[in-house]
């Protein structure tokens, strides 16, 4: 009957734990300019992306709309630009260099545009006949001059950078990129997400545009994934000899930690039941496949890595109710044993000879 009993209260214990486990583990298509000083532009469309051909000259508009109060004088020019291989952030640099700058014009350098109203750029390229494969620079549009100021006011000058992806159409171009590097921050986690490192490297002469997925399996050999994560989903272009990081997450689980606005991990635990069924525990395997283009076909480009979830507060919580039952059972069940051991001393003992006892 003890026994019973033991058990009915271990179980309870083990289920309010199983409730409680939360409160256990928680421990706590257009470009647009900011609106700075009355400056709101928006540039249609951009990216500003065009196929040129050696000899030909060609032009391209776009359109700049003044959705700001006031009527803008700008300047409109061409700048380098350089990518950050971790972040993809872009910054810009000098100015075109002369052999880009001498086939690629505006045609309206300074142009006044009234509050609520638009107007037509053009830009006029005219390759050359020993022209390259692709070209990458920004259209920056910005105040001519610097607003007026009064006492007590900060004058803001405003500017917004449409990037421009020129490719060439001429014979030669290679359009190819490697993978250097598909990894995770690190080989063990406690729970989701799981931050998956890719780069890519475009080792050809022209501009690609990289896609795929990141296949994740529990066995290298399924046919059918658990979860498929896509890269480059906002469709960022490779440039020529440019390594660049198209990063990606696995939040399908449960629980899953939450994330910041910057994408990282916080020690706070998210809880949806609904997807109590995703609890993710093991070892897994994670399938990248990026293709790109050649020209001619679809070219898919693999690597694969495996990682660790292992719940490890869980498993500790678990060993823990787990030896306490059974020490718990182990002592109820000795009691009756040594309640009737000490009887039979004790009937032992009485029924000794009273002769003996003498002695």
């Amino acid at each position: 009957m003890r026994v019973r009993k033991f058990i009915v209260s271990c179980f309870a214990a083990m289920t309010a734990v199983v409730l409680l486990l939360p409160l256990i583990v928680l421990p706590h298509v257009f470009a647009q300019s900011s609106d700075e000083g009355g400056f709101v532009l928006q540039v249609s469309p951009s990216p500003i992306i065009s196929i040129v051909k050696p000899g030909v000259t060609s032009n391209n508009e776009f359109q700049i709309r003044n959705s700001g109060t006031k009527k803008e004088e700008l300047k409109i020019e061409l700048r380098k630009f350089k990518v950050d291989e971790d972040n993809g952030q872009i910054e810009l640099t000098e100015e075109l260099p002369k052999e880009v700058s001498d086939w690629v014009k505006i045609s309206n350098p300074i142009v006044s545009i009234e509050p609520g109203t638009s107007f037509t750029e053009t830009m006029t390229t005219s390759p050359p006949a020993d022209v390259g494969f692709s070209y990458s620079f920004a259209v920056v549009i910005s105040r001519n001059k610097e607003p007026i100021t009064t006492p007590g006011k900060t004058a803001l000058k405003g500017s917004i950078a449409v990037f421009t992806l020129l490719t060439v159409d001429r014979p030669g171009a290679a359009r190819k990129f490697d993978i250097s590097e598909f990894s995770t921050n690190r080989r063990v986690y406690e729970f989701l997400p799981v931050n998956f490192q890719i780069k890519l490297k475009n080792t050809g002469n022209t501009i690609v545009l990289p896609y795929g997925n990141v296949y994740i399996q529990k066995s290298e050999n399924d046919n059918k994934p658990i979860s498929v994560l896509k890269v480059n989903d906002t469709a960022s272009y490779l440039l020529p000899g440019v390594t660049r990081a198209y990063p990606a997450m696995w939040v399908d689980g449960f629980p899953v930690y939450q994330t910041n606005s910057d994408g990282l991990k916080n020690t706070k635990l998210g809880w949806d039941w609904s997807k109590a069924q995703n609890f993710r525990f093991g070892k897994y395997h994670a399938k990248l496949v990026a293709v790109y283009n050649d020209g001619q076909r679809d070219v898919p480009v693999e690597a694969a890595i495996s990682f660790w979830i292992i719940p490890w507060k869980f498993i500790l919580v678990g060993l823990t109710l787990l030896i306490v039952l059974i020490v718990g059972m182990v002592t109820i069940i000795r009691k009756p044993y040594r309640s009737i051991k000490n009887k039979k001393k004790k009937s032992h003992s009485s029924t000794q000879d009273p002769k003996e006892d003498e002695a």
